[in-house]
């Protein structure tokens, strides 16, 4: 009898770390399709030498590049990125426009993003943060870019992308 029951708690043993190796394999295969489909509905733009993934980028009534922005109008930007686990909770954002190699430099709110300002959170896929980038009425009427940087209290780099831009009045 006792042979008999060591024998069933090996299959069990072996049941259960073939489901948990599943399980997580199943989890890790789920994780990357929703990050490819967040990919996938996220507003194109150009990673500059982000340390963190840029899983998704929402600019506010922007569905296609360059992305309209009027003067004078306060426009939201959300990011949803992956820490790597790290707990990111502050962000200090360096954001400029450019138009043609010259680089102006943007108003950003808040700035720092950190936690007394409810605008970077933890989601189950990684971090998601916003901030409201304010376009200037004495921006020029032309194309050029958004290069949006964002750092940590050490002034290091964790997210960095450019997107093209259409000043309008």
């Amino acid at each position: 009898m006792r042979g008999a029951t060591v024998y069933y708690l090996k299959i069990l043993l072996a049941i259960c770390t073939v489901h948990e190796m599943a399980g997580g394999l199943i989890r890790n295969t789920t994780d990357a399709a929703y990050k490819k489909y967040l990919s996938l509905k996220s507003l194109p733009f150009e990673d500059c030498g982000s340390l963190y993934r840029v899983n998704y980028l929402d600019i506010e009534s922007c569905s296609t590049l360059p992305c309209s922005m009027k003067r004078n109008a306060i426009i939201k930007v959300t990011v949803l990125f992956d820490d790597n686990g790290n707990g990111v909770t502050f962000l200090k954002h360096e954001v400029r426009w450019v138009f043609n190699y010259i680089k102006t430099q943007a108003a950003i709110s808040p700035d720092p993003c950190d936690g007394d300002h409810d605008c970077i959170m933890s989601a189950s896929d990684g971090k998601t943060y916003w901030a409201n980038i304010f376009v200037n009425e004495t921006l020029p009427v032309m194309r050029g870019s958004m290069l949006w940087e964002s750092k940590d209290e050490c002034n290091q780099n964790l997210i960095c992308f450019e997107v093209p831009v259409l000043i309008t009045v």
